[in-house]
């Protein structure tokens, strides 16, 4: 467990979310689905199946594992107006799945995310200091981890290094991505 007094205050760590939710969306905002698609080889994965996923696992860190709720994936029907699993996040995937995944058009994959992340940043928002320590133990994989730990392992960080992923996917395209500002 992390320290209490180690922790961000929730109002910086929902200032590092809206960071990175911000660049996320920038990143992939001057693409068309033929670029969004692209893979760089067989088993890597495209920058539409990674935003996806992104979206998908803060969905699920967030309701399941923070809340002990239904992801919004179930509750609204996304999987099913999307033909797709109702459990599935992207992770444990093999290569040939996650390539075979039916996404949908970006239009339909950012609706998703922004949904995700705007219920995200409005819980961060409403946390006390003190919510940050309180332990979860809504699913066995986090059940010792504390709010903070999980939003700041799996929300921000996961966030994070899917971002730098996805910059080395645009530059691979011979594009720009948000880190070379």
């Amino acid at each position: 467990m992390v320290e209490a007094s180690s922790l961000p205050h929730p109002s910086l760590l929902l200032w590092a979310l809206r960071q990175v939710h911000h660049r996320l969306e920038e990143l992939v905002s001057d693409l068309d689905e033929t670029q969004l698609r692209w893979s760089p080889q067989p088993g890597a994965h495209s920058l539409i199946f990674v935003l996806w996923h992104i979206a998908r696992c803060d969905d699920n860190y967030l309701r399941a594992h923070v809340q002990g709720r239904t992801e919004v994936w179930q509750e609204e029907q996304w999987h099913l107006r999307w033909g797709m699993d109702a459990q599935s996040t992207g992770m444990l995937l093999s290569d040939e799945e996650a390539a075979g995944l039916p996404l949908p058009p970006i239009e339909e994959i950012t609706g998703y995310a922004h949904r995700v992340w705007e219920e995200v940043e409005t819980f961060v928002r409403g946390l006390a200091p003190q919510d940050l320590e309180r332990t979860v133990h809504h699913v066995d994989r986090t059940s010792s981890m504390t709010v903070g730990e999980l939003l700041l392992s799996h929300l921000y960080g996961h966030d994070s290094r899917h971002l730098g992923e996805m910059e080395y996917i645009k530059g691979l395209l011979g594009l720009r991505g948000s880190a070379t500002m």
